[in-house]
C-alpha cells in the first residue's frame, strides 16, 4: 500500500483549494494500492522561517516545523495542490517547503495540481524548480484547473475531462515512488 499525502498549499480561510484537495484525495483513492490522505498546511500553523541554519544543515527546532517534517516524511509519495498567487506559489507553501529537511522528500514521487484563472501552470512550474533541490521526482502528468471554468458560483465543479487526470498522475507518482523506494 502506498501512503499518499495530498498537501493543501493554501491557508486562506475561504480557500477553494479545500474542495479541490478533497477531490484529489477522492480520485487518488480510486487507484489500486493507494491510501490518500489530506494534509492541510493550515493545520500546522508554521511561523515564518527563521531557523538559525538551513534544514539541509540541521533539522528545524520549532515544534510546528518538527511536526510538519515528521508528517511529510511519513508518506511514500506526495501530491501538492497549489493556487497561483502573484504568478507563483503562495508564500505559506514556499515557507513550509523551506522548513523541510531534504530527507523528508528525497527520492519520492511528487505530483502537482494547480489552480488559477490561467490553470495554475506558473506555480506548478515554480514548484518543479523548488522541489528539484530535494532530490524528488516530480512526474510529468499534472492537473491544471481553471477558476473560470471549473468553479461555478463559488463551488468547485471540475469539467468532466478532468476525471481521469488525477488517477493517471497518481499512477505515475506511485510508480516513481516504488522505483525509488530502495534508495530511501
Amino acid at each position: 500500500m502506498t501512503r499518499l499525502a495530498v498537501v493543501l498549499g493554501s491557508i486562506r480561510p475561504n480557500r477553494v483549494g479545500a474542495a479541490i484537495a478533497q477531490w484529489v484525495v477522492d480520485k487518488a483513492s480510486t487507484v489500486e494500492g493507494v491510501q490518500a490522505e489530506l494534509v492541510d498546511l493550515a493545520s500546522f500553523d508554521l511561523p515564518l522561517f527563521v531557523e538559525e541554519v538551513p534544514p539541509m544543515m540541521a533539522a528545524p527546532k520549532h515544534p510546528a516545523a518538527v511536526a510538519w517534517n515528521e508528517t511529510i516524511a511519513s508518506y511514500d509519495a506526495i501530491v501538492v495542490v497549489t493556487p497561483e498567487y502573484n504568478r507563483s506559489v503562495p508564500g505559506a507553501l514556499k515557507n513550509a517547503i523551506d522548513f523541510l529537511v531534504p530527507a523528508a522528500l528525497a527520492r519520492k514521487g511528487v505530483g502537482l495540481v494547480g489552480y488559477s484563472y490561467s490553470g495554475g501552470i506558473r506555480p506548478m512550474e515554480h514548484l518543479r524548480q523548488i522541489l528539484a533541490n530535494f532530490d524528488t521526482d516530480v512526474v510529468a502528468p499534472q492537473v491544471s484547473l481553471n477558476l473560470a471554468t471549473d468553479i461555478s458560483e463559488g463551488v468547485f465543479t471540475p469539467a468532466a475531462y478532468h476525471d481521469g487526470e488525477v488517477p493517471a498522475m497518481v499512477q505515475a507518482v506511485v510508480a516513481r515512488s516504488g522505483a525509488l523506494a530502495p534508495l530511501r
